[in-house]
């Protein structure tokens, strides 16, 4: 049997959830119904009209698709639904015995200058490209990359240079749309746009600071997976430290002190990576002097409400492949359209052609096998796995928002600051009168003088925009 075209599924869904919503408005404390389950007849349509795509056996095992908690049939689907290989060994190859290694064990090195210049748009001293071993959400092995980038200035202020950790938002489902890859290629229509814009890598560099920036996506580009993302972030500063003993200070690392910034999806993985820091990399706690945080989704449970069937249901549906990406088990409500959605080109797909996937707003409902995808126990156990609530961060932050987000509303970055106050945590809260957009680039400069504050030890003076400023100092 052939699939339905998905046009001719989705307009007859949508005639079907029109036609059995409900004649009277709902209650006033009622979810919106872009949040809503779906209506029976729809969520059975749905299960029968379109048949379960075929699942291509791989010639060889994909280390990314090995897991515990799923049958060999489950592994050969996470095995379909993973981005293509890049073509480039570095990025692409997992070694032997990986299961042996520690987290952070240096694997291979290699100088990406002449393109990586370039693909900043910006001058470079230098650029080294570190790959590394790390572990996934559940403490499996698995590998990760991170490219170490050097100003053309001095740093101006305290010795030595210090080290930005700049997690971009990659916001991506290919391997080809990572930061590291983009670095090490020539530049083409395919590259990820979020490496440049904002230019936050490219200000710190006029400001001296060494840049780090991981692929914090990881190996299996689980966009939107905090904890995995912040193993990733943990394990690239634990490798530019290894890599710096061990050649005997060749990358002139040595003491330098550490800050860390991320914004929308970069703010996921910083947010992973303060919230693990004690527990999975407790030496380096206090080596890292703050982390700034803009746009970031503290709680995913408010997103449906903000992103599902409108311009932004691109990005939720990648941000969904992501996470499912990296725990197989939500594929159990992932109906046949869903998975050949995940088959498709899509599932290579950067930022720009994700985002315009949004024009489709095909609700999510009408991939779920239930039609109630945001309810269910395991929608439940995702928003408190990401929330990672109760757990303090490891440093000072610095958080930023915009009053205006209709995609990450602002409630959830004031209930993330109150929360971190109230465990004691210091943190400074910016709210710019802006969008998700304009925030990014309202916000990052001073995020960056407040970085540099905390290395310099002298006092935060924000510039002139207007904004409010909350917090707690502790």
């Amino acid at each position: 049997m052939r699939p339905l075209p998905l046009a001719l599924v989705a307009l007859t869904a949508m005639t079907l959830v029109l036609g059995t919503a409900q004649p009277f408005p709902p209650a006033a404390n009622a979810e919106p119904f872009n949040v809503a389950p779906a209506p029976p007849a729809v969520r059975d349509f749905m299960n029968r009209a379109v048949p379960p795509p075929r699942v291509p056996r791989p010639m060889r095992p994909d280390p990314r698709a090995a897991s515990p908690t799923i049958d060999r049939q489950s592994q050969a689907l996470r095995a379909a639904l993973l981005p293509s290989p890049t073509g480039d060994p570095f990025f692409d190859r997992w070694p032997a015995n990986l299961a042996r290694m520690r987290p952070g064990t240096v694997l291979t090195v290699r100088t990406v200058t002449p393109t990586a210049g370039p693909a900043l748009d910006h001058p470079i001293r230098r650029a080294v490209q570190l790959k590394f071993a790390t572990t996934d959400s559940h403490g499996a092995p698995s590998v990760g990359t991170a490219t170490l980038v050097y100003p053309t200035v001095r740093w101006p202020g305290r010795k030595p240079t210090p080290v930005l950790v700049n997690n971009v938002a990659i916001d991506s489902l290919g391997m080809r749309c990572t930061p590291g890859y983009t670095m090490s290629h020539v530049r083409d229509a395919g590259t990820n746009a979020p490496d440049r814009v904002p230019p936050t890598i490219q200000w710190a560099l006029d400001r001296g600071f060494i840049v780090l920036v991981p692929d914090h996506e990881g190996a299996r580009m689980a966009y939107a997976e905090p904890i995995a993302a912040g193993r990733v972030v943990l394990d690239s500063i634990r490798a530019m430290l290894n890599q710096d003993d061990q050649t005997g200070g060749n990358l002139g690392i040595g003491t330098a002190p550490l800050v860390m910034s991320g914004f929308s999806g970069g703010a996921i993985a910083a947010h992973g990576a303060v919230k693990e820091l004690d527990r999975y990399a407790p030496e380096l706690t206090g080596r890292i002097l703050g982390t700034a945080l803009g746009g970031l989704p503290a709680d995913f449970a408010m997103l449906p409400g903000s992103m599902n069937a409108n311009l932004a249901t691109g990005v939720l549906h990648v941000a969904t492949l992501g996470i499912i990406r990296e725990r197989p088990e939500l594929l159990a409500d992932a109906n046949n359209l869903a998975q050949w959605m995940m088959m498709s080109p899509i599932k290579d797909a950067c930022t720009v052609p994700a985002g315009l996937l949004g024009p489709t707003m095909w609700p999510m409902q009408l991939l779920s096998k239930s039609g109630d995808p945001f309810h269910s126990p395991l929608a439940k156990q995702l928003y408190a796995i990401t929330a990672m609530r109760g757990i303090p961060s490891a440093t000072p932050l610095f958080v930023y928002h915009g009053t205006f987000e209709w995609w990450v509303p602002a409630a959830g970055a004031r209930q993330f600051v109150a929360e971190q106050c109230r465990l004691g945590v210091s943190v400074e809260y910016h709210e710019f009168p802006a969008e998700h957009f304009g925030s990014a680039f309202l916000g990052y400069p001073d995020a960056l003088t407040w970085l540099a504050s905390r290395v310099n030890r002298t006092p935060f003076r924000p510039s002139v925009i207007p904004r409010t400023i909350s917090g707690c100092a502790n």
